[in-house]
């Protein structure tokens, strides 16, 4: 096993002023100035050879204190964490460089600071310079680096030095967007070869296309784990703030369920909107579940107010099997007044779609928001409430048809 972690806690001492954390220190009775915050609580887990882990939670769940102790950086208090392999870590890109030295010696620097010795550096330099793509700056000092420069040159450093286990810390969308393609090349190439790989992002569309696993931390605790599109679904009830447990879902088995409602559908939301009669139907009006590519179709479903809200936002998005986001809009993005609505009013929601995706199964959500206070609230949302098939007549390349004109003429 690469990584065994079992029964790991980990805490920090907080002071409101370092005068308090002074007078803790020289107090001639121990007076406690500080509380504790449990940063990690009782954290078990396994990660085996050729994983490539997910690690989701909100600010301040423990994730960056976990990668941080599987490196080394920082020690538990209680609890046991055995790593088999030599690990790259993308932390904090270019923490260990200094301004001062050129990008060639920090590259050295950086790479005794992950643990590599000067021949292992010696031995991928020319990798790590191809991959920076920063030229002749190579030799000046750092400090007159562009900051794409900067990062460049730190990820080149801690992507290419062949390790066991890749440890990466919201540090895939760096530089330039083509930057970024060469990035996303190398992790699929660490993939293929095998490599252990962690990485914390808030970005749940990477989690379902990248990871075979994945882990959710809640306030220190390890409270999902499993299947990428099984653990984003329990986040999303986090970030809405609403019950874990699903509420008012209809009875599958019921006669009275909508029509293609999916049985794995989840719904939250704070109860200030219901919706009901979600459906998608042909131009003909008929509820449908099998759509062709190049038609057009209508994604529709009624909302029932339950409190006064104002500008409301309906929207709809698509997702493939694995819940990785492929498209969507809503009522805010095409700049639909929608208006007041009080207590008992209705209201049906048609969003008219050409359907352009690669045949295919698809999960279809919708949902109901708004504005209170500045922050965005969620009155209701129906996660793959309906599944839906694509059927095409013709092939395509990739996950959606771009409907391109191909004209062919002989030169004489």
């Amino acid at each position: 096993m690469p990584i065994q972690i079992t029964n790991l806690n980990k805490s920090f001492k907080l002071y409101q002023s370092h005068k308090q954390r002074v007078l803790e220190a020289f107090h001639p009775f121990r007076k406690t100035y500080h509380h504790k915050f449990h940063a990690l609580k009782d954290i078990s887990l396994t990660i085996v050879d050729g994983d490539t882990v997910g690690i989701i939670g909100q600010n301040g769940s423990g994730k960056s204190t976990l990668l941080q102790i599987i490196c080394g950086i920082l020690t538990p208090d209680s609890g046991d964490v055995v790593v088999d392999g030599r690990i790259s870590a993308l932390l904090e890109l270019g923490a260990g460089f200094n301004p001062e030295f050129s990008g060639r010696e920090n590259v050295f620097l950086n790479g005794a600071i992950l643990g590599f010795s000067r021949a292992d550096m010696e031995a991928c330099f020319d990798d790590i310079i191809a991959f920076a793509e920063i030229g002749e700056f190579i030799d000046q000092p750092v400090k007159t680096y562009s900051s794409g420069m900067y990062v460049r040159l730190a990820f080149a450093v801690a992507i290419n030095v062949k390790p066991d286990i890749l440890i990466v810390d919201e540090a895939l969308s760096v530089g330039d967007i083509l930057f970024q393609a060469k990035c996303f090349a190398k992790f699929k190439e660490f993939q293929d070869n095998g490599v252990t790989i962690l990485f914390v992002t808030h970005s749940l569309d990477l989690i379902t296309r990248y990871c075979n696993r994945a882990i959710l931390l809640e306030r220190g605790e390890l409270i999902s784990q499993g299947s990428p599109k099984t653990v984003v679904d329990v986040y999303n009830r986090l970030l809405v703030k609403c019950s874990q447990q699903k509420r008012n879902t209809p009875d599958t088995t019921s006669t009275t369920v909508e029509p293609n409602t999916s049985r794995h559908e989840s719904r939250y939301g704070t109860g200030k909107a219901t919706i009901a009669d979600a459906g998608i139907f042909d131009m003909e009006g008929r509820g449908v579940q099998t759509l062709t590519l190049g038609s057009e179709y209508e994604f529709r479903f009624s909302v029932e107010f339950t409190e006064e809200v104002s500008d409301p936002v309906f929207s709809y998005t698509i997702k493939d099997v694995t819940g990785f986001n492929l498209t969507g809009t809503n009522t805010l993005f095409k700049e639909v007044d929608t208006g007041y609505a009080g207590v008992g009013d209705k209201f049906t929601i048609c969003f008219r779609q050409k359907i352009m995706l690669a045949a295919g199964g698809y999960l279809l959500s919708f949902g109901c928001a708004g504005f209170e206070d500045g922050g965005y609230v969620v009155y209701e949302r129906r996660y793959d409430v309906l599944d839906f098939q694509v059927v095409a007549g013709h092939s395509i390349v990739g996950l959606f048809d771009s409907a391109s004109e191909v004209t062919f003429t002989k030169i004489e």
